[in-house]
């Protein structure tokens, strides 16, 4: 029997469209792992197969192979494709691609006027009769379809229209995709060497295989983001409230849940601080924070609380916020421990001056000279260790305050000033611009400086040498210099500086030292040592959180 040269053509097209949609298909299910490959997979492979029927149809009737056949069964691919579709998209809009009970209830209700067809086929009757229902379950089927398709693609252009990480062109290709074989098919006949479907095939499977090559298709966001912010959201361990401008709470946590013995739904539409015991005082404007005692289901706690505005999904940064969340950390224990060492603390102190002043004061009746000074030498650095722990403990509270506009240089000089004051003896230089501004805390930048200039004079040599140099690095980061003509810090010292730690086997040599220690982790700042010409050593601190300016000329007083 001869092949007419459109039919040759028509199944060639058809073959490409075929291998097109095997290559998509056998890429999809080599990514099964991924989270929606399945889904993909799915879609495409019910592609290929509305093409592989396609294919056989072409055949005459003549030949062993049915293409009547062939041609009813392709109403199986443009029935279930649309529902493959919705579960596509269900998955990539994080709501997973499990077969649930009503997903399965959605293949049989399309399902239903397929059955309908065949019963009413089988079970005969008049041709006006069987025409009339057929053509009534055709309709109904199309309506299923198109409302199944609709529904996908508005969930789908919902969540991915204004998403950052999915192009316009990954939408277009996508949604092409699904709908050029019906599309095309309706619009170009079977008469011509593309047919409607063939073409519509072909497109795609060339629109598949770009989406699949270029843009992220198999994996589950962008809703992904806002279900795995959801799941933190729950899994918190601390309360969150979310609340509009009037107090009224619009959501919670579960942590929220038992904390305050009361389900999210009875909370909801209910204010703050009638459901809270203990927050009709706080201010909840956004941005606050602050600390209240609330009454839970564990008794009345400590919380530190802060306040958050909430902006509206997809918009302008600089649009008004929708709500508000408000975020409970329980900090009962940690206050307990902190009190409990400020009062350890504070008795220790009072106990060892009283004691210390007592043994000084006796100390003076002893008549040997050795035994009196060696007394009176261990009694004043135990008073200044004493006195330095204070001042540790004052500086160290400041964190709690917030940062602030600070002058690094008149800080030095002030600190230069000082130390030249109580050591006449040692020679202190300093090296700086006019001025350098960082936002941090004054008192703790101060008092690491004391104690870095404290700890050169320490360690200078006679006669006691030291410079401090105030300058920036390359990228204008602030740095505090100190320097002295020693022969250098020692590495146990080193190590307590640079915040190896200290065992009970192994201690420091004072309160200074580990100050320098906290203060740096304090500013998150950073503490390096370099090796001055051939002795000495300097050590460098630089300070993050700068505000970057034009550097003067310097300045060095001595």
């Amino acid at each position: 029997m001869m092949i007419s040269f459109t039919l040759v053509a028509s199944l060639a097209l058809d073959g490409v469209a075929i291998v097109l949609l095997a290559l998509v298909t056998w890429r999809a299910v080599t990514k099964r792992d991924r989270p929606n490959a399945t889904a993909f997979a799915a879609i495409s492979g019910g592609l290929l197969l509305w093409a592989v029927l396609s294919f056989v149809s072409e055949f005459p009737d003549s030949w062993p192979v049915s293409g009547g056949l062939a041609g009813v069964a392709q109403i199986l691919p443009i029935v279930f494709i649309p529902a493959l579709w919705l579960v596509y998209v269900l998955g990539y809009t994080g709501r997973g691609t499990d077969l649930t009970p009503v997903r399965i209830g959605m293949f049989v209700l399309l399902a239903l006027p397929l059955v309908g067809s065949a019963v009413v086929i089988a079970l005969g009757g008049s041709l006006e009769t069987v025409e009339r229902s057929l053509a009534s379950l055709i309709g109904t089927e199309l309506l299923l379809l198109f409302i199944v398709y609709v529904y996908a693609a508005v969930l789908f252009l919902r969540y991915t229209w204004n998403h950052d990480r999915v192009s316009k062109t990954q939408l277009g290709a996508q949604l092409g995709a699904i709908s050029a074989p019906y599309v095309v098919g309706l619009w170009i006949d079977g008469n011509q060497i593309v047919d409607g479907v063939t073409g519509g095939l072909l497109l795609s499977g060339l629109l598949l295989g770009v989406s699949l090559r270029r843009y992220p298709v198999l994996i589950g966001f962008p809703k992904a983001d806002y279900v795995a912010r959801s799941r933190v959201f729950e899994e918190l361990q601390e309360a969150v409230f979310v609340v509009d401008w009037d107090g009224h709470i619009l959501d919670t946590n579960s942590t929220a849940e038992n904390l305050f013995d009361s389900s999210t739904q009875r909370m909801i539409g209910t204010s703050i601080r009638s459901v809270v015991e203990g927050m009709s005082g706080a201010d909840l404007s956004t941005g606050t924070t602050g600390t209240v005692t609330l009454r839970t289901s564990k008794g009345r706690r400590r919380f530190q609380y802060t306040v958050s505005a909430v902006g509206a999904e997809g918009g302008d940064r600089d649009s008004p916020p929708v709500a508000r969340t408000i975020l409970l950390r329980d900090i009962t224990d940690e206050r307990t421990r902190e009190q409990r060492l400020s009062v350890l603390n504070r008795v220790l102190r009072h106990n060892v001056q009283n004691k210390l002043d007592v043994i000084l004061a006796h100390s003076d009746r002893i008549e040997d000279d050795t035994h009196r000074t060696a007394i009176q030498e261990s009694a004043d650095d135990l008073l200044s260790i004493s006195q330095k722990a204070r001042d540790a403990e004052a500086v160290m509270t400041d964190t709690v305050g917030s940062p602030s506009r600070i002058d690094l240089v008149t800080v030095v000089r002030t600190v230069a000033r000082n130390t030249r004051d109580e050591h006449p003896e040692t020679e202190i230089s300093v090296s700086a611009p006019e001025r350098l501004q960082l936002v941090s805390h004054r008192t703790i930048v101060q008092r690491l400086a004391a104690e870095l200039v404290e700890n050169a004079i320490v360690h200078s040599a006679a006669p006691g040498r030291v410079e401090i140099e105030v300058d920036t690095a390359t990228d204008g980061t602030p740095r505090l210099r100190v320097g002295d003509n020693g022969p250098g810090i020692p590495d146990r010292e080193r190590d307590l500086l640079t915040g190896t730690g200290e065992t009970q086997h192994r201690h420091g040599l004072g309160v200074g030292l580990w100050f320098v220690n906290w203060a740096v982790s304090q500013l998150g700042a950073e503490l390096e040592f370099e090796r001055a010409n051939s002795e000495g050593t300097v050590v460098v601190v630089e300070f993050h959180g700068y505000e970057r300016q034009d550097e003067p000329e310097r300045s060095i007083d001595a």
